[in-house]
């Protein structure tokens, strides 16, 4: 009998292990593609939405429309307009504007950026970033979940087999002969790597950067290094380093910490800007090697002046490397 058991445990431990990896394989076979090698001139919104979604492409917008002084942040994150502030031609700026001229009295931070989540500025950055095969499309992860559901009941599974062992152990008609202890480890250790197969792939399966969407930022990194701070423009100097590294890197302690006041997912000291919570994930690596929405660097610095828009002076934000 305890053979027979033995040898079930080794069966539901394989079963496991095999659902999980057809979830791996349906993940890698949408988002691990090799990279097409092409080179990607991205926009400082189009490289904060890459990074940190929606999100943080709205953060870019608001700091850059409130260092150039078209909209005022209170300490108590209060947004509201400049009077006189001239029309933007960047769609997302003119959304930011709109909305704060269809509001008298402004909106705090965080409800300015729930109230633009859905704007069609923001579907069109996503629409861009989609078309070159950076951020995966909408539902192509739909049969990679599927599985994944699949892979949960597996793992329900190995958890009720461990009781069908106690059980049989309690009511004595197994436990006399010592394959039971090696039917209780093998079924133990299913249901511990299935669980934490299941949050990886949860994990996983919200990344929705593809991997030459990775490079790209990886790319975009190293040409705009956060340590070195490029004053020619308004966008060098503030739309860039806020678009790859949050509001912390935004160099104005005072315009991070308003902006960022109440917002539970982080604030000036922390990985203010990235995108979390229930959705998507964006600009980390899927495997975790990746955090392109943290750092620990402070506020301070000096902030910025100037004009301009795109990604200043002519250069690649995200020029594309090819990977093997």
């Amino acid at each position: 009998m305890d053979l027979v058991l033995l040898i079930a445990a080794f069966g539901v431990f394989f079963l496991v292990g095999a659902a999980e990896q057809r979830v791996e394989r349906e993940r890698r076979r949408i988002s691990e593609t090799t990279p097409s090698g092409t080179g990607h001139q991205l926009t400082h919104y189009e490289l904060a939405y890459l990074s940190g979604g929606p999100r943080r492409a709205v953060n870019t917008a608001l700091a850059v429309l409130a260092t150039a002084g078209a909209v005022r942040v209170s300490r108590s994150s209060q947004v509201t307009p400049v009077h006189g502030a001239r029309p933007s031609a960047v769609p997302i700026e003119q959304a930011v504007l709109d909305a704060l001229a269809a509001r008298p009295g402004g909106y705090r931070a965080s409800e300015l950026r729930r109230e633009l989540e859905p704007h069609p500025a923001l579907h069109a950055l996503a629409g861009g970033l989609e078309a070159r095969g950076l951020i995966v499309r909408e539902q192509a992860f739909a049969t990679a979940w599927r599985l994944r559901d699949r892979a949960q009941l597996a793992v329900a599974g190995a958890v009720g087999y461990l009781v069908l062992l106690f059980v049989l152990t309690v009511i004595g008609v197994a436990g006399r002969e010592s394959y039971l202890a090696g039917a209780f480890l093998i079924s133990g250790f299913a249901v511990v790597s299935g669980a934490a197969g299941l949050y990886r792939q949860k994990r996983r399966l919200r990344n929705v950067v593809t991997r030459e969407g990775r490079d790209v930022l990886i790319s975009a990194r190293a040409h705009h290094r956060r340590d070195v701070r490029d004053h020619s423009s308004l966008v060098m100097a503030v739309g860039i380093p806020v678009a790859l590294y949050g509001l912390h890197d935004l160099g104005d302690r005072s315009l991070c910490d308003g902006l960022s006041a109440g917002d539970p997912h982080g604030d000036c000291a922390g990985s203010c800007g990235s995108y979390g919570g229930d959705g998507a994930t964006f600009g980390s690596d899927s495997h975790g090697g990746l955090d392109f929405g943290g750092g620990s660097s402070g506020c301070g610095g000096g902030s910025s002046s100037g004009g301009g828009s795109g990604c200043g002076g002519g250069s690649s934000c995200g020029g594309g490397s090819s990977g093997s």
